[in-house]
């Protein structure tokens, strides 16, 4: 039996854990990366949307300019409810990008490397060590050598995912949590000439909605496209049965993704989850933290889940270095403040209700107001609450004007979005109430 002693050792070597290695190394913490997979290894349920904040990150871990060699920009993205739509630019030098999953998590393992953090493979966590009353390493086994392995260390983290064992084994809670209503289905297409070519696409990412049907389109390495579908988990079940099929003939079915894929075969198989759980959950207790989709994970359909665990990784190497379990719950409590407001906004975007006449009001002056379409691009910069980017007084004043317009359906409409904003800010005042009290404590 094997027995080593590190002050951290992160479980699970992808972009949440890798990147927070990084950071650690840098600054002289000694780090254990374990993954139970061999590495490095494709994901195959994540869309990999980045947010220019997360490219920000990857560029401070040294990987951003790799990251740009394959795959293009976004910088144009078009929201579309029921034939409502805004194109929306993020500012000169800011863009989306959509790298494959396999090459990002390869870049930043080899970053890690390169600042002396050690690295395992094939390494599953089989149980946590506990020493005076607090997490104090862990014990793994090695799938390629059968081999029982033990480190200790004065830090344990989960960066496992959404089925994390660090997070099953410490018994961390979890709260706000539902089931997801959508399934969702994607492939990888070469892209067409129509793409680039065709006046129908002046954009580089699309999310569109339209009578509840959600479709995606992102570009990604190597010219290719990721187009996906979100139908409602009932009527997922039965793609299952034959998901290239059923896949192509929703994409089909709309007149932005159909010609795309019209006489093409996607590139490898088709990619997809039915049963998803988005949640929030306790994130550190003795000797042990969450990060990542193991603490916190939300709707797909936002395509904000690297951009957090982006964030979540380079806040959490600070409060690590502070050396205290209470910094590491002033992370939590600081985690959870910021990342609630998009936790709600996708839970929104994800509900299978149709786009409401608010929705496609709001859509149709926001297009026309380059102010507001700046605004809505911070909400992707994580630097504006999707519920604050449009002040209420400036909406009743559309409301009002379609009322006198003789148009009285927008009017449950918008009470119906006070209320659910009215609420999300309840729930972030609570969380901040958290947190002054984790900051009072240290």
């Amino acid at each position: 039996m094997v027995n080593k002693k590190f002050d951290v050792v992160i479980v699970g070597a992808r972009c949440t854990g890798a990147t927070l290695a990084v950071y650690l190394a840098r600054e002289g913490v000694s780090v254990l990366l374990i993954d139970k997979d061999e590495l490095p290894g494709d994901q195959v349920l994540s869309t990999h949307t980045i947010h220019p904040p997360g490219i920000d990150i990857l560029d401070e871990v040294g990987i951003g300019n790799a990251i740009r060699e394959a795959c293009p920009p976004s910088r144009i993205i078009r929201l579309n409810k029921n034939g409502n739509s805004v194109d929306v630019m993020h500012a000169e030098g800011r863009a989306e990008y959509c790298p494959r999953r396999k090459r990002l998590d390869r870049l930043l393992q080899e970053a890690a490397l390169k600042e002396g953090v050690e690295l395992l493979d094939r390494t599953r966590l089989i149980k946590l060590e506990i020493g005076n009353d607090r997490v104090a390493g862990v014990r793994a086994i090695n799938s390629n050598t059968n081999q029982e392995l033990v480190f200790t260390a004065g830090l344990v983290v989960g960066a496992d995912g959404r089925h994390s064992s660090v997070a099953q084994m410490a018994g961390a809670a979890e709260y706000l949590a539902y089931d997801a209503p959508r399934a969702m289905y994607w492939a990888y297409w070469n892209a067409p000439e129509i793409w680039k070519t065709g006046s129908q696409y002046p954009f580089d990412m699309y999310q569109g909605n339209t009578s509840g049907d959600i479709r995606v389109i992102f570009q990604t390495d190597y010219n290719q496209l990721l187009i996906g579908s979100l139908p409602p988990v009932e009527k997922a079940q039965s793609w299952r049965f034959d998901p290239l099929r059923s896949l192509i003939a929703d994409l089909s079915s709309d007149p932005v993704t159909a010609p795309l894929i019209e006489g093409l075969s996607p590139d490898g198989k088709v990619r997809g989850t039915i049963k998803e759980r988005y949640f929030f959950r306790q994130g550190a207790g003795p000797g042990w933290v969450l990060a990542g989709d193991a603490g916190h994970h939300k709707e797909f359909v936002i395509g904000d889940g690297i951009t957090e665990a982006l964030i979540q990784a380079k806040r959490l190497s600070k409060a690590i270095l502070e050396g205290s379990d209470m910094a590491l719950v002033k992370w939590w409590r600081a985690r959870d403040v910021e990342a609630m407001p998009l936790f709600y906004f996708g839970q929104d975007e994800g509900s299978l209700k149709q786009p409401g006449h608010l929705d496609k009001l709001v859509l149709k002056h926001v297009d026309k107001e380059p102010e507001l379409k700046k605004k809505l691009a911070l909400v992707m910069e994580h630097k504006l609450s999707p519920f604050d980017f449009i002040p209420a007084s400036i909406v009743m004043k559309w409301v009002m004007a379609d009322v006198l317009r003789g148009r009285f359906s927008v009017i449950p409409d918008f009470f119906a979005k006070g209320r659910r904003a009215s609420f999300v800010n309840g729930q972030i005042k609570r969380s901040r109430k958290l947190l002054a009290e984790a900051n009072a404590s240290i």
